[in-house]
């Protein structure tokens, strides 16, 4: 979590940088950022939305066992309620297995439910991780952009800078 959180930080510094050295109008390089970041911030919403669809379904799966589960149970015991009058300790025993195979099919319904959890949670995060990676991906062109544009700008003012001093020269002649 805390290289995540320094790798979101960079990120930041990284575009505030970008965004203090662009080659366009901090409006336009404003406008871009803002773009790729509403972008981003549906992709995340997108992705949220799958793994929140994932987990509705896998609940309601998991819902519609249980109640197939407690039909069956129910179907057991109103068999053993009508066999009890002959069979006390035959009853007694059928309702047992039953208790012991809801409980188990509830734990597999639970484990179940938790696997397709796990499931999807690594691939929710891999988008994540790809849209940070391609942020910085971006931000480090935007950088090196206006790396190169403060250059052009450092070079001009260099010529302008010995051409001045060329006049002044010519000048005091």
């Amino acid at each position: 979590m805390n290289k995540f959180v320094t790798f979101l930080f960079g990120g930041a510094i990284g575009a505030v940088g970008a965004l203090l050295l662009a080659p366009q109008s901090g409006e336009k390089t404003r406008d871009m950022v803002a773009d790729q970041a509403n972008n981003i911030a549906n992709n995340a919403q997108d992705m949220g939305a799958q793994v929140a669809e994932k987990v509705q379904n896998v609940v309601k799966q998991a819902t519609e066992k249980g109640a197939d589960v407690v039909d069956e149970a129910k179907d057991a015991a109103a068999k053993g309620v009508e066999a009890a009058v002959d069979k006390n300790d035959e009853l007694r025993a059928k309702i047992e297995a039953a208790r012991e195979r809801i409980a188990k099919q509830v734990r597999e319904n639970a484990n179940e439910t938790a696997d397709a959890i796990k499931d999807a949670a690594p691939e929710a995060a891999d988008k994540a991780k790809d849209a940070a990676k391609d942020i910085a991906d971006k931000a480090k062109d935007v950088a090196g952009k206006a790396k190169d544009k403060a250059d052009e700008v450092v070079d001009d003012a260099e010529k302008a800078t010995e051409k001045a001093a060329d006049k002044a020269k010519e000048a005091t002649k």
